[in-house]
């Protein structure tokens, strides 16, 4: 999976208008987060067609970079979370980024930004 992350102006309908260009583009956005700091906003975006969101985006005068995310089942039950993000930490992953892409049938999917994917992906 592809995750989006930009940094855009932190003023009243910047994020109407990143929506507007993804939609207008046929493109679905499927797990946002977002977050403000020092006059900036930084969005991070999984969508369903990263290729052409990230073609939209740059069309339109912002700046984006992608990267391969590692998505991970866990049980829905407190700790799930910490046990994980603990056993990549002992093992010198370092997590940059987690978006929630949802919560079905007793499980939460996350998508993690992790600084070695394969190492990641061989301990989960």
């Amino acid at each position: 999976m592809i995750q989006i992350d930009m940094e855009v102006p932190d003023r009243p309908g910047e994020l109407a208008k990143l929506a507007a260009i993804l939609g207008e583009a046929g493109i679905n956005i499927d797990a946002i987060g977002a977050e403000s700091a020092g006059g900036r906003s930084y969005v991070s975006l999984i969508v369903n067609q990263p290729m052409q969101a990230r073609e939209a985006i740059m069309k339109s005068g912002y700046t984006c970079s992608t990267r391969t995310v590692l998505v991970v089942r866990l049980e829905d039950k407190p700790g799930a979370l910490a046990a994980l993000a603990r056993k990549l930490g002992d093992a010198g992953v370092d997590v940059v980024s987690a978006i929630h892409l949802g919560t079905v049938g007793g499980h939460a999917q996350v998508a993690l930004g992790v600084d070695n994917l394969e190492r990641a992906r061989s301990l989960v």
